[in-house]
C-alpha cells in the first residue's frame, strides 16, 4: 500500500475536517490533498521519481506534511532532517541519503549556504517560506502545479522514509523504512477515519524527523484526526495548546512532561478535552513518572497516561504500558506491583514479537537479561549504504536492538541497559541501569546516570553522575550503604559526582559517551 493513500482515504471520508492547525492557520483535508496535488505534480517537473529522493530542513510545519504525502505520490522517499545536527553531520547525511530536491527555511538557509559547496548530490533546492533570488520557493510549486491527483504504483518494499538516527560515537545512520512498515504500523494500531464519530485532536511537539513525529503525522492522517502543530517546545504554550484547541491526545518526551508539571498554574489548567499523553523516546525517570501518575490521576487533571518504548529501526513503537497501568489506589491488591511495573515499559505490541535473546542467539526464559529483539513486518530494510551496520542489526530475522532487559512472567518488558553501557567489573557483567534505580529511590537524589571508568586492577569500576534533589547532600558512606541494602556490595559506585546537570541530545537521553569521556580523563 503507497502511504499517500492515507491522505487520499481520510480526504475523501471526511473532506471538511480539519487535518492541521498551525500558529497561522488551519487545512480542511480537502485542502490537504489539493496542495499534495500542486506540490507532486510540481515536484515531477524537478525529476522526483521513484528513486529519488526529497529532503527537508524545517521545524514541524503544515509544508512538511504536504511534502510527505506528494513525496509518496509520486513514489519517492522523503528524508526530514534534524535541523539541529553539527553542520558536518547535516553535509554528511544530504550526501549519504541521495538527495536530489532539498527544501529549506530561512531559519536554516545560512546553515545550508555553509555547507552548500560541498553538496554532491542535489539538483534542485526549494526556499520554504520566503524567496530566495537563486532558487524557486515552496509558493512557486503549489502556484505552478495541478490540482490534479498523482498516484505511483510502488512495491511494498520500497523506500518511503530515511529516518537518521543520533550518532553518539559515529556518524548518524540513515533508518531506511518501507511501504510495507509504515503501512503496517499506521493499519494494525489505528482505525479509519469515521464520519461519525467525534474527531480526535493530537498535539505534536516532537520533531517530524523522529521516529515518533513521523509515525504520529502517518497515524493522524489515516485515522482524520485534527493534527496542531508547535514550531518549538515550552510547556506555557504546550499548555496554551491543549486548551485552545481542546487537545485529546499528545506524545511528549519525558524531559517535557516533567518540565509541564512544573508550570507554576499547572493545576489550574483545563484538561478536560485530554484524553491521553504518550510518553517515551527517552527513559522515564521514576519519580518522575510517580509524580505523574498522582497529577493525572482521576480524582485531578484525569488524563490517561501510555508509556510507548521503540525503535527507528522498528519503525516505532514495540512495546507500551497503557493507561490502566498507570492506575492504581493503594487499596489494590496488586499495588505494589503496579508500582513496580511503572519501571517498566509494558507488553509487546500485537504485531510485534520480542525475544531476550543471548549471545548466541538463544530465546531466553521469563525474567532471564539478555539483549531485546524482535521480529515482525516493521523492521526496517537495513542502513542506508551501511551493509556491515545492517548485517550486525539483523540476524535470523531478529533485529538487535542493543538494549538489555528481560520479560516478567507476565509479558512485561524491564529494560535495564545498554550493551555498549553495561560496566564489566573483575569479569562481572553489570547493567547501570539497576544501579541508577536504586540510586534515585534515595530522597537527595533526582537523576543517576552511571558509567564504568578504566581501573587497572578491576578492568573498570563504577562511577555514579549524579543530580541533587535538595539542599542535603549524602555522604559516600551513607549513599553505598544505601546502595548495598538493596543490590550487592560489588554493584555499589565507587565514587560519586554531584551535578546539575546531564549531557542530553535532544530527545532528553543522556549522553553517557560523554560521560565516559569526561571522567576518564579526570
Amino acid at each position: 500500500m503507497n502511504t499517500a493513500e492515507f491522505l487520499s482515504i481520510s480526504s475523501a471520508i471526511v473532506p471538511e475536517r480539519i487535518a492541521i492547525t498551525t500558529t497561522n492557520e488551519k487545512i480542511n483535508y480537502s485542502d490537504l490533498q489539493s496542495r499534495v496535488n500542486k506540490v507532486a505534480n510540481s515536484l515531477s517537473t524537478l525529476g522526483v521519481k521513484k528513486g529519488k529522493n526529497v529532503g527537508i530542513m524545517a521545524v514541524n510545519c503544515a509544508e512538511m506534511v504536504v511534502l510527505y504525502y506528494a513525496t509518496a505520490s509520486l513514489g519517492a522517499t522523503f528524508v526530514p532532517l534534524n535541523y539541529r545536527s553539527k553542520t558536518e553531520e547535516l553535509e554528511y547525511m544530504i550526501n549519504a541519503a541521495d538527495i536530489s530536491v532539498l527544501f529549506v527555511s530561512e531559519r536554516y538557509f545560512e546553515i545550508y549556504q555553509k555547507i552548500s559547496g560541498n553538496l554532491s548530490t542535489i539538483d534542485h533546492v526549494v526556499s520554504l517560506g520566503f524567496d530566495s533570488e537563486n532558487h524557486q520557493s515552496y509558493n512557486n510549486l503549489i502556484d505552478s502545479g495541478e490540482d490534479i491527483p498523482v498516484f505511483t504504483d510502488i512495491d511494498d518494499e520500497d523506500a518511503t522514509l530515511i529516518i537518521y538516527t543520533s550518532g553518539t560515537t559515529s556518524l548518524p545512520k540513515g533508518v531506511v523504512l518501507s511501504y510495507k512498515a509504515l503501512t503496517a504500523l499506521v493499519v494494525n494500531t489505528q482505525s479509519p477515519a469515521d464520519p461519525i464519530s467525534d474527531q480526535e485532536v493530537i498535539l505534536v511537539s516532537v520533531g517530524f524527523y523522529h521516529i515518533a513525529g513521523a509515525t504520529t503525522l502517518m497515524s493522524a492522517i489515516f485515522s482524520g484526526r485534527q493534527l496542531v502543530l508547535l514550531d518549538g517546545f515550552s510547556p506555557a504554550d504546550w499548555l496554551d495548546a491543549v486548551e485552545s484547541s481542546k487537545v485529546t491526545h499528545a506524545f511528549v518526551v519525558p524531559t517535557m512532561l516533567k518540565r509541564i508539571m512544573e508550570v507554576e498554574d499547572f493545576e489550574k489548567r483545563d484538561f478536560s478535552s485530554l484524553k491521553l499523553i504518550t510518553y517515551g523516546a527517552a527513559p522515564m525517570p521514576y519519580d518522575v513518572v510517580k509524580e505523574a501518575v498522582k497529577l493525572f490521576a482521576p480524582s485531578k487533571a484525569d488524563v490517561g497516561l501510555m508509556n510507548a518504548y521503540g525503535q527507528t529501526e522498528a519503525t516505532g513503537s514495540m512495546t507500551f504500558l497503557g493507561p490502566d497501568d498507570h492506575r492504581m489506589e493503594e487499596s489494590d491488591e496488586d499495588h505494589s506491583k503496579k508500582l513496580e511495573r511503572l519501571r517498566s515499559v509494558g507488553k509487546p505490541m500485537p504485531d510485534i514479537e520480542i525475544g531476550i535473546l543471548n549471545p548466541n542467539g538463544d530465546v531466553l526464559s521469563e525474567n532471564e537479561e539478555g539483549e531485546i529483539c524482535i521480529r515482525g513486518e516493521r523492521i526496517m530494510k537495513g542502513y542506508k549504504d551501511r551493509d556491515d551496520d545492517t548485517g550486525s542489526a539483523i540476524q535470523g530475522g531478529w533485529l538487535h536492538t542493543g538494549d538489555v532487559g528481560k520479560l516478567d512472567e507476565d509479558n512485561y518488558l524491564f529494560i535495564t541497559g545498554r550493551i555498549k553501557d553495561m560496566i564489566i567489573r573483575g569479569g562481572e557483567n553489570i547493567a547501570p541501569a539497576e544501579i541508577e534505580q536504586v540510586l534515585e529511590e534515595h530522597e537527595s537524589i533526582a537523576e543517576a546516570a552511571v558509567i564504568g571508568i578504566e581501573d587497572n586492577d578491576w578492568g573498570e569500576i563504577i562511577k555514579a553522575v549524579v543530580i541533587n534533589s535538595s539542599d542535603n547532600k549524602p555522604s559516600y558512606d551513607e549513599l553505598t550503604a544505601f546502595v548495598k541494602t538493596k543490590l550487592a556490595s560489588y554493584k555499589a559506585p565507587a565514587s560519586y559526582e554531584w551535578v546539575t546537570d546531564l549531557p542530553r541530545n535532544h530527545m532528553g537521553k543522556v549522553l553517557k559517551n560523554e560521560l565516559r569521556e569526561l571522567y576518564n580523563k579526570k
